[in-house]
């Protein structure tokens, strides 16, 4: 569905909280939003596979999307979620190349496609567009690098506290003051962020508990020892 007058606003407004967008000259980001087309995604469908040709650039409009590689035995990891505002590049590949992981909606949502050869064309005459996705592409690459990292070097509690630091600190976390974390993610969906299962979680947790770190009920996590915290992340 192609969009139109305020909703192009909103597109162009989204991709400028990226580094580089700005330099993008007005004409050239004017006919960028002007041909996205706006696709509404069902929970649990795909809007691109593991192994289909590339689609083009998505920007989320509404909703949470997975980027996600699942093994022939079931099993899960996740890339990264992204939630609106969020630009998700791992269909922008030329028509020959397959996509190397899939995108499926966490729920109902929305997004912004961009289809590749239009994109390409836009490209082809304006190096800023360039370098701006080079930017996107550059960034996105080094957090599959840390991912990797984390997978291979580090231990399942190091990683999980990790991931809750991330989430204390964009909570407004203070050294000697418990902070509040709700539980908006289940366990296996944390489990497949962080390349393990959710056993693996929960024995984390609870030695973590033990060790006055953390603690816990069903609704949220308390973080009672942020620097204790850090510490095992960084040990």
């Amino acid at each position: 569905m192609p969009i139109e007058g305020a909703e192009v606003e909103q597109v162009r407004q989204a991709l400028l909280r990226y580094a580089g967008w700005d330099q993008v000259p007005e004409e050239t980001m004017t006919e960028l939003c002007l041909g996205a087309n706006l696709v509404e995604v069902k929970r649990k469908r795909s809007v691109f596979r593991r192994g289909e040709p590339g689609p083009g650039l998505f920007v989320v409009k509404s909703g949470e999307f997975k980027l996600s590689l699942i093994s022939s035995e079931g099993r899960e990891q996740i890339l990264y979620l992204a939630e609106p505002g969020k630009l998700i590049g791992e269909g922008f590949l030329p028509r020959n190349v397959q996509c190397a992981a899939s995108a499926f909606a966490m729920l109902d949502s929305e997004a912004w496609q961009f289809e590749t050869d239009p994109v390409i064309n836009l490209i082809g005459r304006s190096q800023p567009l360039a370098f701006a996705l080079m930017r996107h592409m550059a960034f996105r690459a080094n957090r599959l690098i840390d991912l990797v990292l984390d997978l291979s070097l580090r231990s399942v509690e190091r990683r999980l506290a990790s991931f809750l630091l991330s989430l204390a600190m964009r909570a407004g976390a203070e050294p000697g003051k418990p902070c509040v974390i709700p539980r908006q993610l289940d366990m296996n969906t944390v489990a497949a962020r962080l390349g393990t299962v959710r056993e693996e979680i929960s024995r984390a947790l609870n030695r973590m508990q033990r060790e006055g770190i953390l603690s816990l009920s069903r609704q949220e996590i308390v973080v009672l020892d942020l620097n204790a915290l850090e510490r095992v992340t960084y040990e």
